[in-house]
């Protein structure tokens, strides 16, 4: 098997398709209306985002790992515009896990995501999943909706006993386990209030069961580090909308390159950000040699 390129990218902030109707008003939604008139709309650039996925397109990724935050206020509306944004780019397979945005209230997110399935591919719930030759994009929905203030995340138990038995599956398949959730799975990256809930469930899980690579979006900074007592590379991104600045935050992806070798998969991370003349260039770059493991005692 030739390498493998994956491009990941995360919180896009779509711009809003219009204003919530008088039944969609609760008191979060207009505190996220708020942010975004007052703050968020001068940060996420409608032509940030398109340098980047013209910066996606130009290398050409076998799979796209999109690790959510599609809309801002988890409108019908914004749904419905990221389905013709997700169109229109026309990307190579990519699987989407939701946003803590796009589950912003309780309010028909089954209905609203279901406009969103091909990308999800989530027909028989989560942990989802895109094979491609011997690599397996597992995605997470760690989407919940929270009280006013908080923007924290969750996994079900049945999700997290699914996700053991898919990892488990993978790896006596021999296959490339990259794991998608949008809120980071490491502490430190968030503060309490936008953090996972019970994260050291999952960690219990990754650390039984392996994987070889975990992205995450959220914290909407470009970071590397490792689930606790694991080499299991933990890499995050910045919003792919976000205007130029400090490059841990400017706007960006990653491009990710899997090579298998004898023992081994040898993964590298390629950051592409958004410089202040307008135009992508190399940020970081990590190299990893995550072993293929053929039991969870060799973590």
């Amino acid at each position: 098997m030739p390498s493998l390129q994956i491009a990941h990218l995360s919180d896009p902030h779509l711009p809003l398709a219009s204003l919530p109707s008088l039944r969609e008003i609760h008191f979060k939604r207009l505190l996220s209306l708020l942010s975004w008139q007052l703050k968020r709309r001068h940060v996420h650039l409608a032509a940030s985002l398109v340098t980047v996925m013209n910066d996606i397109r130009q290398h050409s990724p076998d799979l796209v790992a999109l690790t959510g935050d599609l809309t801002n206020l988890g409108l019908q509306s914004e749904y419905e515009a990221a389905t013709r944004w997700l169109e229109d780019q026309a990307l190579p397979p990519t699987l989407l896990v939701p946003g803590n945005h796009d589950a912003l209230i309780r309010e028909h997110f089954n209905t609203k995501s279901s406009l969103w399935t091909q990308w999800l591919r989530n027909e028989s719930g989560f942990p989802s999943v895109l094979q491609k030759e011997k690599v397996a994009l597992i995605g997470l929905n760690s989407a919940v909706p929270t009280p006013p203030f908080f923007a924290s995340g969750r996994l079900s138990g049945k999700q997290l006993e699914a996700l053991s038995a898919t990892l488990r599956q993978c790896r006596e398949e021999g296959l490339c386990r990259v794991v998608l959730i949008h809120h980071p799975p490491a502490p430190g990256l968030v503060t309490q209030r936008k953090a996972l809930e019970h994260m050291d469930t999952l960690q219990t899980v990754l650390r039984q069961e392996g994987a070889e690579l975990v992205l995450h979006g959220h914290s909407h900074r470009a970071t590397l580090t490792c689930i606790p007592g694991t080499p299991i590379p933990v890499v995050g991104t910045t919003s792919a909308s976000h205007s130029a600045g400090d490059s841990d935050r400017t706007a960006g992806w990653n491009r990710v390159t899997i090579t298998p070798d004898t023992d081994c998969w040898r993964i590298s991370i390629q950051r592409r950000e958004l410089g202040g003349n307008g135009v992508m260039q190399n940020g970081f770059m990590h190299h990893f040699t995550p072993h293929r493991l053929s039991d969870a005692k060799a973590l």
